[in-house]
């Protein structure tokens, strides 16, 4: 007599991914507007309840739950460095690696789903947000060091925190222009990587041409 063998149970990680990679399938086919949350339980083969013990939103499980976070130990160095200053600032946020999917390919079609869609763009930038001010903070920091070692006058310190803010907002720009970077390089099979020093060279070629 023989009998069905019983379905595997998916591990935590193995859902998540089963999730996500339904959530941006069918937001790629359909469009950001027609994806519904049951959509994507029926095409990632769970239930509602499953869905929401992963992932508070459809949005979330679009992004996903690799949140930007301050690297606080870099943050001190480099507020007392003489390295560059926006390329720095872009090594200053990080994201745990075991929060990115295994996958490559799927990093690469959820970089390029969020790049073409509006809505989910404005969603990715809000978690920028979450850590502009603590950004800004650092910036201004590494101004007025560099100010007080130049000594710099009065007028010229009280310029500094709209300075700050000025490159906290370049840099929101900049980070996209990193995703859209590491999109390319695992889609060539190569590891998500931040080269400061090659990134340095970029911006200091493109800031002479803005002049």
């Amino acid at each position: 007599m023989s009998t069905k063998p019983v379905p595997r149970r998916r591990g935590v990680t193995e859902t998540t991914a089963a999730i996500e990679r339904s959530a941006i399938d069918l937001v790629t086919e359909h469009g950001y507007d027609q994806v519904t949350v049951d959509m994507i339980c029926h095409a990632a083969g769970i239930s509602q309840r499953t869905f929401f013990n992963h992932f508070k939103t459809k949005d979330a499980a679009l992004i996903g739950s690799d949140e930007p976070v301050i690297d606080e130990r870099a943050a001190r160095e480099y507020i007392v460095s003489d390295g560059p200053l926006l390329a720095g600032a872009a090594g200053l946020v990080r994201i745990e690696p075991d929060r990115l999917p295994a996958d490559a390919s799927l990093l690469v079609r959820r970089i390029e789903a969020i790049s073409q869609n509006p809505i989910l763009l404005a969603r990715q930038m809000e978690r920028l947000t979450a850590i502009e001010d603590e950004l800004r903070q650092i910036l201004e920091l590494r101004l007025r060091h560099d100010a007080l070692r130049d000594g710099a006058d009065e007028d010229e310190l009280a310029e500094l925190p709209e300075q700050a803010e000025i490159i906290t907002h370049l840099l929101a720009g900049l980070m996209r222009y990193i995703g859209m970077s590491w999109a390319r390089r695992a889609a060539d099979g190569a590891a998500p990587a931040l080269d400061a020093e090659r990134l340095a060279g970029k911006l200091e070629r493109v800031v002479r041409k803005l002049g």
